[in-house]
């Protein structure tokens, strides 16, 4: 495939003139024909501050870094997914709720159904902390924009996501994927993601990331400075299928043997109890087509027991 066709497969796209109605308009028309296509997309003109996408890389990779005796003290006892996590394989993870600071009974109150934003978070040390909600912050209010364009690019009011977002359930995750893994080895499988919308930022050169394509895989380029955002199952659902959850996996870069790497992916996440009703008819090949309208609660429960299926 020819680097103009993995462009318009996964397009970058420059966020620098989102202040003006003119700009808005055509960067949401583009938008919407990658989340038709691929349902990725690469942005740069975001306006994030380096020097915070910097701290939050030092910060993590010193706690992945530090000796196993202190790390252990984040060590994630079975109660959802976050903090440290030893996943086995070639990485080990790091994970936070933006509910995961609540008291238990706030916690408790956000829904009936087993739910990983329940869970209360563990966090090494105070700095740690502060660190990570300044970047996530930062990521909520991009993630915020990014969904009002999404609101335009559907012929939707700039503003119909608000106020299902605005107890949101987002989650960050930090994946610390070892030096020296075997090059023929996946870092992560073939997946596609279950929530509304992801921001990942681009560590640096080495890449890995790729998305599917028919029957190929398609590296997914590297641009400094620059965040990945693609859609999950749930705004597939969302639109009626008519934006598309694309597969996607990590492959071992290259130069791997001698050099570890940090990948952050952060997945914006409605309200618990937000109702979410597909758009248009779900086409009738669509794993979901059952589904009619479904609090993000339920729809989460739907694909935990839809995986357990599986691997039963």
């Amino acid at each position: 495939m020819s680097t103009r066709e993995i462009d318009e497969f996964v397009p970058v796209i420059d966020l620098s003139t989102r202040d003006t109605e003119e700009g808005r308009a055509a960067i949401a028309a583009t938008i919407g024909r990658a989340c038709e296509t691929s349902g990725f997309f690469t942005i740069v003109g975001h306006g994030l501050a380096p020097e915070l996408v910097n701290r939050m890389y030092a910060t993590t990779k010193g706690f992945f870094t530090s000796p196993e005796e202190e790390k252990d003290r984040s060590l994630n006892q079975g109660s959802g997914v976050s903090g440290l996590r030893r996943v086995g394989g070639p990485y080990e993870a790091f994970a936070a709720h933006v509910t995961g600071d609540r008291s238990d009974e706030e916690r408790a109150a956000l829904g009936p159904h087993p739910a990983t934003w329940k869970a209360a978070n563990i966090w090494p040390d105070e700095d740690f902390r502060a660190t990570w909600y300044d970047y996530i912050a930062a990521m909520t209010d991009l993630s915020a924009d990014v969904m009002r364009l999404f609101a335009l690019a559907l012929g939707l009011p700039e503003r119909f996501f608000d106020d299902k977002f605005d107890n949101h359930v987002s989650l960050i995750l930090a994946n610390y994927y070892y030096a020296g893994p075997d090059p023929e080895a996946l870092r992560r499988e073939k997946h596609t993601d279950w929530g509304s919308l992801t921001v990942l930022y681009i560590e640096d050169e080495l890449g890995g990331l790729q998305v599917r394509r028919g029957d190929e895989w398609l590296d997914v380029p590297s641009i400094p400075g620059s965040f990945v955002v693609n859609i999950g199952d749930l705004m597939a659902f969302w639109t009626g299928g008519r934006w598309a959850s694309t597969v996607h996996r990590v492959v071992t870069p290259p130069d791997a043997a001698v050099r570890s790497r940090i990948s952050i992916p952060f997945f914006y996440l409605p309200n618990h109890d937000a109702t979410i009703e597909p758009m248009r008819p779900l086409a009738e090949a669509s794993a979901e087509s059952e589904l009619e309208r479904v609090t993000v609660g339920e729809w989460f429960s739907h694909k935990m027991q839809s995986v357990y299926k599986a691997a039963a």
